[in-house]
């Protein structure tokens, strides 16, 4: 008859990974390690669709004041201004007699 010896193999694992610590360790830092990556590259595609998105509101707002700009220059032309005040505000031009110059010294 032979005796057979039980093992305690949580006592076995916990004294192997005791002896070897800095391969736990490792194993550690590398898992750290990637989800850090996974991280940084989740929050680079949310930055650069942010960035992509502020581009296009940028060209639309350029596209807009450009717009804004030639309606201004359309409407401040001297001929348009001169055409609404002549038929809208009845106003005309002073005679040349009434015409008075005014010099600031």
């Amino acid at each position: 008859m032979s005796k057979e010896r039980q093992v305690n193999l949580s006592k076995v694992i916990w004294h192997d990974l005791a002896s070897h610590l800095w391969l736990v360790l490792l194993v550690v830092a590398v898992l750290l390690s990637s989800i850090a990556v996974i991280y940084s590259a989740h929050k680079n595609r949310l930055l650069i669709g942010q960035w992509e998105e502020l581009h296009q509101q940028r060209d639309k707002l350029t596209l807009e004041a450009r717009h804004l700009l030639l309606e201004e220059m359309a409407l401040g032309e001297h001929n348009r201004i001169e055409k609404i005040a002549v038929e809208q505000l009845g106003m005309k031009r002073p005679a040349t007699k009434k015409e008075i110059a005014v010099s600031i010294k």
